[in-house]
């Protein structure tokens, strides 16, 4: 059987492209920057207009930075406030007006609406890393949140740092070297800046299985 087609924008260095890889898609990446280490066919790219034709299923992961509450914050104290683009809206114009399956990740406090929430325990994975999806198709399953504390961070400088301090004044503990981020995160292909930015591919292929689902049930 053929695989479906699933467009990766804003695709990185692949995180989410593999899970759903590995749930059953062939997946086609396109980011503005180059991505030297994405897994699978890779286009140079403004995600904004690349055409939407020709697929089964959209992807796309818009910038965070604008949406992430913590660093916001830091930046207002510190007086290092960068302006961010803020893309979910004309994003999920895009993608509606397409009429195809598609899927926003984003980040805690991001607006995306009919969100799942996925969390690396779910997984068994060593690591919480929230991350919040939108997309026009049901969800059915769902594992809940299984933290133990003993979850580890993969964010900031990779400079040995165990403890990382948020802006609430809360403590994580982080992981130390990049080997331990590619076990935690389930990647063993990138390198610390591209992993930090990424998601598990834990999480798409969660969600891909069930698109796949509803791709094939339309096909009988």
């Amino acid at each position: 059987m053929t695989r479906p087609r699933l467009l990766d924008l804003f695709c990185g260095a692949g995180g989410a492209a593999m899970g759903y890889h590995r749930a059953g898609f062939d997946v086609v990446g396109v980011d503005i920057k180059p991505q030297l280490r994405y897994p699978f066919e890779f286009h140079q790219g403004d995600a904004m207009t690349w055409p939407l034709d020709g697929y089964d299923a959209i992807h796309a992961s818009p910038p965070c930075q604008g949406y992430v509450q913590w660093q916001n914050l830091n930046a207002e104290r510190y007086g290092s406030r960068v302006a961010h683009p803020m893309l979910i809206a004309p994003v999920r114009e895009r993608l509606r007006a397409s009429g195809l399956l598609y899927v926003i990740e984003n980040v805690q406090g991001a607006p995306v609406v009919r969100m799942s929430m996925l969390c690396g325990s779910m997984f068994g994975l060593g690591l919480r890393r929230h991350r919040f999806f939108e997309t026009n198709l049901l969800l059915l399953d769902h594992p809940s949140c299984g933290h133990t504390g003993d979850e580890l961070a993969v964010y900031g400088k990779l400079d040995g740092r165990r403890i990382w301090t948020r802006a609430d004044g809360s403590e994580v503990r982080a992981v130390a070297t990049l080997e331990q981020a590619q076990a935690v995160m389930g990647i063993d292909w990138m390198d610390w800046d591209e992993i930090k930015e990424a998601i598990p591919p834990a999480y798409t292929e969660h969600i891909g299985r069930q698109l796949l689902e509803h791709i094939h049930a339309g096909a009988v």
